[in-house]
Formats: C-alpha cells, structure tokens, sequence
C-alpha cells in the first residue's frame, strides 16, 4: 500500500495515479550542471591562458597560488552539481500525482511526506504547458487553478498532460452528477410546501318523518391541488459545476451571503 492509500477517504477511490517524466531531476538541477560546467570551463581558460604554471619569482608562486585554488573550486563546484542531481533524482522518485473521485493529490518528499490536493468541486480550470522539448519526449507541466487562498496547484512534468486533464474534467463532471443526484434523493424524501388534500365531504342535514329518516349521498369536494409551477429549462450539468463553483468564489469574498448561495444553488441544480 502506498502512501496515497492511507490518504483516501471513506468512498473514496483512486481513478488514476501518474509518476513525473525522468526530464525532472534535469529541470531541477539544472541550475547546479550549469553552475559546474560553467566554473570548469572558466578555470581550465585561466589555467591555460592567464596562470601557466611553472612560472618564477614571486609573480610565479602567485599564478601557481591561484592556479591550485581554481581547480579545488572546480572540483567543489562539480561535487555540488553531483549531489545536487542526486537530491533531484531521489525528489523525482518520491513525487506522485494521483487523481481520486473526490480530488487532485500531489505528493512529495524524502522522510517528510507532504501531500496538497485540490478538490474536484474547487477547480474552475486546468492549463497545460508542453514546452518544446516536452513535444518531443511526452510531457509538460499541468497548473490547476482553483481560485482557493493557497493558490494554484502545479503538476510538473507530467507523462501525459493531456490524457490527465481529461480523467480530471470526467471525474469532475461525474462527481457533480453524484452530488446532484445525493441532493434530489433527500429532497424527495422531504414533503414539499403544497400537498394534495381533499376537503371534507358534507352530510345533508336529516328530515324528521314518519319513515325512517333518509341521509343524502355524501359528494366529495374535489381536491385542492398545489399551483401548477413551469419546469426549469434544462442546462448541462458541466455549465451548472462551473457557474455553481463561480458562486462558491462569491461568496468566500462576501460578495453574496451565504444564503443567496444556498438559494441560487439549489435553483441550478433543479436546471439539471
């Protein structure tokens, strides 16, 4: 059992599970190869050009000085470039990126685990980014933005960026349909404002006579029905998620209270 496993939720299960493209570590450490080979090539010049050793006097064992210390900065800055590109490889082997029914989790970290995620409900849009090179070796960067104080989310070097964004946008639209459903099962379950009531039937009054005294059929009132309302137009359910999401910014700014929310929440999705 991984690490994601023991994240999940009660109902909660996992749609699909991707590791970053092996370009990473290069996309993290490449700062430090660069550092390092720019070091070296600017050491071996002045060695070469400038502090040739085997020189005299005191000009001599200054040139040899700064020579000897140039090539211990060489090697330090080689040795930097190696650990730093062995810490990228073991931060590329410990990052995942896992979609569930629920939402978008991204895991990383060597001892500390840390794990951000993104519920499906909370993201308005998702943006790929294939660089050049990406077109050429299958990946690119996927950013999910969600409009929440944490801001975006950033999947880097994705295999396949594409194919992960749409497993994202059908699991967002089949949370919203079971979500939707949840609501108009409870809803039914409730007896709504108007009810079909019949009204008392009247009993005529008795007549007093030598014969047994006879009582009018009784007719039944006919019965008070509730005002006939207009269905609500239809609207697919991926426009309702979105605009449903956009009230939910609205309201986390104090645009709208939280009971125009509710209210405006539940007229959409009768749309549905």
């Amino acid at each position: 059992m991984g690490y994601a496993d023991e994240l999940l939720a009660k109902d909660e299960v996992i749609l699909r599970r991707d590791r970053p493209h092996w370009i990473l570590p290069f996309q993290i450490a490449g700062r430090w190869v660069g550092i390092a080979v720019l070091v070296t090539v600017v050491s071996l010049v002045l060695n070469l050009i400038v502090f040739q050793p085997g020189g005299t006097g005191f000009l001599g064992t200054i040139s040899s000085f700064i020579g000897v210390l140039l090539g211990w900065i060489t090697l330090l800055a080689f040795l930097i470039a190696v650990a730093g590109f062995g810490w990228s490889v073991a931060l590329w082997n410990t990052q995942e990126y896992v979609l569930t029914n629920q939402r978008v989790i991204h895991i990383r970290g060597l001892a500390n685990k840390r794990a951000s995620d993104s519920s499906l409900e909370s993201l308005s849009d998702a943006r790929i980014e294939v660089p050049a090179l990406g077109r050429a070796l299958g990946f690119g960067d996927l950013s999910l933005m969600t409009g929440s104080e944490a801001g975006d989310e950033r999947l880097r070097a994705l295999r396949d960026p594409i194919g992960f964004k749409r497993a994202i946008m059908e699991a967002k639209i089949e949370r919203s349909v079971m979500v939707t459903a949840g609501w108009r099962a409870a809803a039914a379950a409730v007896p709504g404002p108007f009810a079909v009531v019949a009204a008392p039937a009247p009993v005529a009054p008795t007549v007093p006579a030598p014969a047994p005294a006879v009582l009018a059929p009784a007719v039944p009132a006919p019965a008070v029905l509730a005002p006939a309302v207009p269905a609500p137009a239809h609207v697919p359910a991926e426009e309702i998620a979105k605009t449903i999401a956009a009230l939910a910014s609205l309201r986390d700014s104090g645009a709208i209270t939280p009971q125009d929310f509710d209210a405006k929440k539940r007229e959409l999705l009768a749309r549905i």
